[in-house]
């Protein structure tokens, strides 16, 4: 059977094909989109109008630093849902009712979005952040015990081990440094990378990266932070977001992220034989190549992971293959650093912003009984809790997420709204390819639900959270931080009390204080919203701190 590349002529190149593919694909989605807009059924809600027929009514706004106040004046003027315009005057939903939210969330006709799976494919490989449907199902189900309490209990130890670890190698700079008053001024951010990714090798893989003791930030996470760092309105990520035959053209992203991918399935593939070597050497029955549930434990991620993968009592149909469960190695490597080690630089630059919370969270850290705490004693730190839960509010790593309907389906709310033809509705419809933004910060700041001090970093709300807040969907705390249903973070303990630990030991060992003025510091997405300079934004993600030894009393 002929190919149609079989009547093109010799010379015709590679980009030519991609160009011809491309303008294909376009005609083809244009039309799609076309048809499916006239019978619409999101075109009777409100919302912004369009301001052009590239950008609709301001794209940017979803994902410009600003973008969480932008989104709260449409909340505040066209009601709890609304459409706005996307590229290419496109609709797109955004919704803060809770009913809804908790809906979209749970209901299994709603997934991530094609866009998101292709980028994070493209970072992850086919890990459990990517599949969705009986894949992802049976992914989770394997991976679900590596998480659980008994494990996190387990772990937390080698958090708190890690998080002193961290202080004495700070403390080590700042005696280097000689400066007379014994304060040391560095880029948190960057050493926060390093203590996380060192965390997340002990506990996921039982591996060293040594990057806490390196000068320089480690290869790998420095490949995937300069693969997650760019700008979404240029034609270099615009066009291969938009259009995937384009994606075939190789550029420098795409080339740093396969040298990266390259190095961290290397790494993986030797883990995977490695630990699959000691577990069957260390099982008693080895002789079929599988292990009984009983000798499931381990003192890592991945050989729990592969433990569960091995036992004799799952159907083979549900095992998973090597190459899915190296594909959870750099799930595990990004999602196990990344968005913890963004979350304390925000709960640092907080605490930097309101010296009355950090003297509070100071004397409670310093007078323990204990520079090495338990899990349980530092989920028993009321004060510790209360900031973790207010950083997780107004700083929450992921601001958005966003669900594509794969059928059409009729969305419950809690309160109704007027449409555009001033009828009362009590749900909206959407239908197959229709897209709803969940703008998480913004649930986070909503004063019908938080009160008239929503905007402020305000630990003490936790003594007594209003009962509107009751009804926000979450694994943890009544936050969409690791949101809930499905695809709810399954390692959301592990991040906790990754994150109390470092705060702990941290507050404990130092006094510190912003660098620069904290009007200079905002916040940039990709992926997570990570700090950046106002300043000087193309020197990419940075929190300039002052630290000098704790004063003892």
């Amino acid at each position: 059977m002929a190919l149609y590349t079989d009547y093109l002529p010799e010379y015709y190149s590679t980009a030519s094909t991609v160009a011809l593919l491309t303008v294909i694909y376009l005609l083809y989605v244009i039309l799609g989109k076309v048809l499916a807009y006239r019978s619409s059924p999101i075109r009777d809600l409100p919302g912004p109008k369009s301001v052009d027929w590239l950008t609709g009514s301001h794209e940017r706004s979803v994902w410009e630093p600003d973008s969480q106040d932008t989104q709260l004046e449409w909340t505040q003027k066209y009601g709890p849902v609304f459409r706005f315009y996307g590229w290419f005057n496109l609709d797109r939903i955004i919704t803060t009712d809770l009913q809804s939210l908790n809906y979209i969330l749970n209901a299994p006709e709603f997934e991530k979005t094609d866009d998101a799976r292709l980028f994070l494919g493209d970072v992850l490989g086919k890990g459990l952040l990517v599949v969705e449907g009986l894949k992802h199902r049976q992914q989770r189900k394997l991976i679900s015990p590596a998480f659980g309490l008994p494990q996190i209990k387990a772990f937390s130890h080698l958090f708190v081990e890690k998080a002193n670890e961290f202080c004495d190698v700070l403390m080590a700079e700042i005696a280097r440094s000689h400066v007379p008053d014994g304060s040391l001024g560095l880029d948190m951010y960057l050493w926060l990378n390093k203590i996380t990714l060192d965390m997340i090798g002990q506990a996921g893989f039982n591996y060293s990266f040594g990057s806490l003791y390196q000068e320089e930030p480690h290869e790998m996470t420095e490949g995937f932070r300069k693969s997650t760092t760019f700008n979404p309105f240029s034609i270099r990520f615009m066009i291969p977001a938009l259009i995937p035959p384009a994606r075939l053209i190789p550029t420098d992203r795409s080339r740093a992220l396969a040298s990266t991918l390259k190095s961290v399935r290397s790494i993986g593939q030797n883990l995977i034989s490695q630990k699959k070597a000691e577990i069957l050497a260390t099982s008693v029955d080895h002789t079929n190549g599988g292990v009984e549930k009983k000798d499931i434990q381990g003192r890592d991620l991945l050989s729990l992971l592969i433990k569960a993968n091995m036992a004799t009592d799952i159907p083979d149909n549900v095992r998973m293959s090597d190459e899915e469960i190296l594909a959870q190695v750099p799930t595990f490597l990004i999602a196990g650093h990344e968005t913890t080690s963004t979350a304390i630089a925000w709960a640092l630059y907080a605490l930097g912003c309101h010296p009355v919370v950090r003297a509070k969270l100071n004397v409670e850290a310093r007078t323990f009984h204990t520079d090495t705490p338990s899990m349980d004693e530092l989920n028993g730190m009321t004060y510790l809790d209360y900031v973790t839960r207010e950083v997780l509010r107004l700083y929450s790593p992921v601001t958005q997420t966003e669900r594509v309907a794969r059928e059409d389906t009729v969305v419950p709310l809690s309160e109704p709204f007027v449409d555009k033809r001033g009828i009362k509705r009590h749900e909206f419809r959407v239908q197959k390819g229709d897209v709803v933004y969940i703008p998480i910060r913004v649930v986070h700041r909503l004063k019908s639900l938080w009160g008239d001090d929503a905007d402020e970093f305000k630990p003490e709300r936790w003594e007594v959270i209003p009962d509107a807040v009751r009804a926000i969907p979450g694994v943890f705390s009544n936050l969409l931080a690791f949101i809930t249903g499905a695809h709810a973070c399954i390692g959301y303990r592990f991040s906790i009390i990754e994150m109390k630990a470092l705060l702990f030991s941290f507050v404990r060992s130092f006094d510190f204080e912003l660098a620069v003025p904290s009007s200079d510091i905002i916040q940039r997405t990709m992926i997570v919203a990570r700090p950046f300079l106002a300043t000087d934004p193309g020197k990419g993600p940075q929190l300039p701190l002052i630290i000098r030894p704790a004063k003892s009393d």
